[in-house]
């Protein structure tokens, strides 16, 4: 019976491993993508990148070629190398015109695609092919296709994981008859002859029972062992024991739990000894934090997080020379301690940090790239001592964050001056909201088929009793690094209700700072101040960014669904200059999309740019969003914008952000004469 069992089950294996490939070769197949980009200028080019290069590190195939109606291959890969023609041939040794054959045979659309097992060069492999087809073209030539192949080498390891997966113990790939005493199952090729076997030992009843009843044995000798030298020996482990425990105590003080790396305790104490060491003649600090740890928590969970740092650690350790000391200070920053006492080149360090994160990480089967902001110093007369050398290695990693990733930055004198002035700006901006400074202007909405009014953007503005005028862009960093964007952005917000009031035909747009959302009061506090200046909810709009999607969708989720509940409308913002996806636009349910100013400034350089701007409308058409177009400068933009089904159009063209009192002398001129 556990015969029967165990060749059912072999066979069950070797059919869901050719289900699998011929899924996947499916897949790649059957796409009008690959169709379309094979038949056109670049297929060589397009098809590498697409199958070939994956070859490399690819779970499911190991080999992907593209036969041509003359048999001869476009392209050839074999873990992710190029293979010639000649190669081809003595790879799958002669075996490969049979299977292109047989995928040409099938028929067009086939769901059983020809997947076998094929001897080659490197033993015996699991190969698929089908022709490389369009969907919905029943008049498609099958014998001038061009065919994709697939093959996935089944080593040592996919029988064992073959073994472990179906319970059949001794499990091995033979090419040949294998052992007399062997049972086996066949491994047959395209054309249904034995190529090899997989085999396995008969399990008799007798070695059953010893199996089972070994474990228990093996366990009663080791207890009894356990208990003479725990009697024996009792005095002498109780001592270890204490002074293993004195050691684990300082080591856990002194060491990060999940990488084994020095923590930040042990790291300022390791510091401060070669700062300290008059051996030591030069002595540089970088600190590293990585970029895009946060988007991988957020995606796959503590988990993934986890073995991510403790895989970056190894690769520090790996890539760095041995005489720098390696510490992770906590979350996702990591510490270089360089002691060398020969000069070196410090920048090839930072260089080196970076390269070891260049390459992609494999966690659980997923691929993951992220990359990671430096900043250094150089410890000298004025930092001589940890603490300062750290505060000097973490301005320069606050200035490199700002720069974007993958940058790394060295400490200068001029970065304290930068964190004095931040400091004054923060204060003078604190300062600035509890009076009152922060001015709201309003840029019209203009409807793109009549020309008339439709809505206002409301947008912030503030002088500096110090600097003047300071960018929005700047003044809201410094309010979201500052923790006070939730007042400033509630009273842009209440003083946009408020103007807004005067004008009854038309709806008020203002954007909302991704920290907001954070805030659990934030939609109690929309609420109350529409209820306060008794404002038509239905009237408002909410922007935001996809900042506020990535950071964290749930919270996201939630703030929209209290908004919307008092009828409050959510508006995507600057569409088109991120990542936000056709299922971020249905999971979220926007009321309204507004595009990136960069289609519409594209319009005048870019040749294909009127194309992907008539793509991105079309999408929110088909999603039934309305759309608006900002940076709206020129005539022609505008006609073109209008062409392409733009409901709203804003920008320089139609008027700068102004007062309200200008929207209202503007465009509800007889409101002013009212008043006079």
């Amino acid at each position: 019976m556990d015969d029967t069992r165990a060749l059912s089950a072999a066979n069950g294996a070797l059919s869901a491993l050719k289900r699998q490939l011929s899924a996947t070769v499916r897949d790649n197949a059957y796409w009008d993508d690959a169709f379309t980009s094979l038949n056109a200028d670049g297929s060589k080019d397009w098809a590498t990148e697409n199958w070939g290069l994956t070859t490399a590190d690819y779970p499911l195939y190991d080999t992907a070629l593209v036969i041509d109606v003359d048999g001869r291959p476009l392209i050839a890969y074999h873990k992710g190398a190029a293979l010639t023609d000649t190669g081809v041939d003595q790879f799958f040794l002669g075996n490969l015109a049979q299977v292109v054959a047989a995928a040409r045979r099938v028929g067009y659309a086939a769901e059983n695609l020809p997947v076998a097992f094929v001897k080659t060069r490197n033993g015996i492999a699991l190969i698929g092919a089908a022709a490389i087809q369009p969907s919905d073209d029943l008049s498609f030539d099958m014998a001038t296709a061009r065919v994709l192949v697939f093959s996935k080498q089944v080593t040592a390891e996919v029988a064992a994981e073959i073994a472990e997966t179906f319970h059949i113990e001794g499990l091995l790939l033979k090419e040949g008859a294998g052992e007399k005493a062997m049972l086996h199952a066949d491994v047959l090729d395209i054309g249904g002859q034995e190529i090899a076997r997989v085999t396995w030992p008969p399990l008799h009843p007798g070695t059953a029972a010893y199996h089972r009843v070994r474990p228990t044995i093996i366990t009663s000798a080791l207890v009894l062992v356990a208990l003479l030298g725990a009697v024996a020996g009792s005095g002498l482990l109780v001592f270890r024991s204490l002074r293993n425990s004195e050691r684990a105590a300082t080591y856990r003080a002194k060491h990060d739990a999940l990488t084994g790396l020095w923590n930040r305790v042990g790291c300022l104490e390791q510091l401060e000894a070669a700062l300290n060491s008059a051996e030591t003649s030069r002595i540089c600090l970088h600190l590293l934090d990585l970029d895009g740890f946060k988007s991988v928590n957020d995606a796959w969970g503590h988990p993934v997080g986890d073995k991510l740092i403790k895989t970056v650690a190894a690769r520090l350790l790996a890539n760095l020379p041995t005489t720098c000391l390696v510490a992770r200070l906590g979350g996702d920053e990591f510490a270089v301690v360089d002691a060398r006492n020969v000069e070196a080149n410090t920048k090839s360090l930072s260089d080196s940090i970076l390269d070891a994160l260049a390459a992609p990480f494999s966690i659980d089967g997923r691929t993951i790239e992220i990359g990671g902001s430096i900043g250094w110093a150089q410890a000298d007369v004025d930092a001589s001592d940890s603490v300062e050398l750290l505060r000097r290695a973490d301005l320069a990693l606050y200035r490199a964050k700002s720069l974007g990733r993958g940058v790394a930055v060295f400490f200068e004198p001029y970065l304290d001056e930068e964190a004095g002035k931040n400091s004054e700006l923060e204060q003078e901006l604190r300062q600035g909201i509890a009076r009152g400074d922060i001015r709201v202007v309003f840029q019209p909405l203009i409807d793109a088929a009549t020309g008339e009014l439709r809505g206002v953007e409301a947008l912030a503005r503030w002088n500096s009793p110090t600097l003047g005028a300071v960018l929005p862009d700047i003044f809201i960093r410094v309010a979201e690094r500052a923790g006070l964007i939730d007042q400033l952005g509630f009273q842009v917000l209440k003083t946009a209700i408020l103007e807004g009031m005067q004008w009854e035909e038309i709806g008020i747009s203002v954007n909302i700072s991704p920290l907001q959302l954070k805030n659990p009061y934030f939609c109690i506090q929309v609420r109350e101040a529409l209820a306060e200046c008794q404002f038509d909810p239905a009237r408002l709009t909410i922007e935001v960014t996809e900042g506020a999607l990535i950071s964290n969708p749930d919270q996201a989720k939630r703030a929209f669904d209290g908004l919307r509940q008092v009828g409050v409308k959510i508006a995507l913002d600057d569409f088109g200059c991120g990542y936000a996806s056709i299922g971020t636009l249905r999971e979220f349910g926007f009321d309204s999309m507004k595009i990136d100013r960069s289609l519409v400034v594209a319009l005048n350089r870019d040749n294909d740019a009127a194309a992907i701007l008539q793509a991105t409308v079309a999408l929110a058409n088909a999603l039934r969003l309305p759309v608006t177009a900002e940076g709206v400068e020129t005539e022609e933009q505008a006609i073109a914008l209008r062409l392409s089904g733009c409901e709203k159009l804003q920008g320089y063209l139609f008027s700068r952000p102004i007062p309200a009192e200008d929207i209202t002398a503007k465009y509800f001129p007889s409101a002013v004469a009212d008043v006079g």
